[in-house]
């Protein structure tokens, strides 16, 4: 009984045998695709509008007090990951003896979390892991500064404010510890009133 079948008979009898297989595969070509966007759906990341420039926010005249004797302010800006930063730096022509940089810092939406969340977690990354951090209240949401460990080195202070964050290196070693902690608070209470 060897019956020739016709193409779409052959076709149909193909189906029969192979329905549960391409099911299957589908079923499964969908379940991948479900998965794949959900764990996609908490890595989308929003950059935040770029801030302002920062030398602007700042009087010639306290440029003056914590950097005497500086050269012209240089701006610069800084997009990377889900941050947007404008810089401000200040220096002497003449030495490395003091040094100010400011930067305005705007985060944005990543890795599922929102950008007061990713904006707390930069705040506690900024600080390095082996040196002392001192907390400080009356600044923003959250303000915090470390400091390198020889006596002239930089001291870095940073203010978390909602999504934004202000930064400030600081650097002079022709006066005392605790005027470099002055000038550079100093320093991000002018940036942050103008913001």
């Amino acid at each position: 009984m060897n019956v020739s079948l016709s193409g779409e008979s052959r076709r149909q009898a193909w189906w029969r045998r192979h329905r549960r297989t391409v099911a299957g595969i589908a079923f499964c070509g969908l379940l991948t695709g479900g998965y794949t966007a959900q764990l996609r759906e908490g890595s989308v990341q929003v950059m935040p509008p770029a801030p302002a420039l920062v030398c602007p926010l700042l009087r010639a005249e306290l440029l003056d007090l914590v950097v005497p004797g500086h050269g012209t302010a240089t701006q610069e800006t800084d997009r990377q990951d889900e941050k947007s930063s404008a810089w401000c730096v200040v220096k002497r022509p003449t030495d490395d003896d003091v040094s100010l940089a400011v930067g305005v810092i705007n985060v944005g939406r990543a890795a599922g979390d929102g950008p007061v969340t990713r904006a707390h977690d930069h705040f506690i990354t900024s600080f390095v892991l082996n040196r002392e951090r001192h907390l400080l209240d009356g600044l923003g949401d959250e303000a915090g500064y470390w400091r390198e460990r020889d006596p002239s080195g930089h001291l870095y202070l940073t203010v978390r404010v909602g999504a934004r964050l202000v930064h400030v290196q600081y650097r002079n070693t022709m006066v005392a510890p605790e005027r470099v902690l002055e000038a550079a608070v100093l320093a991000a209470r002018e940036v942050l009133a103008k913001l």
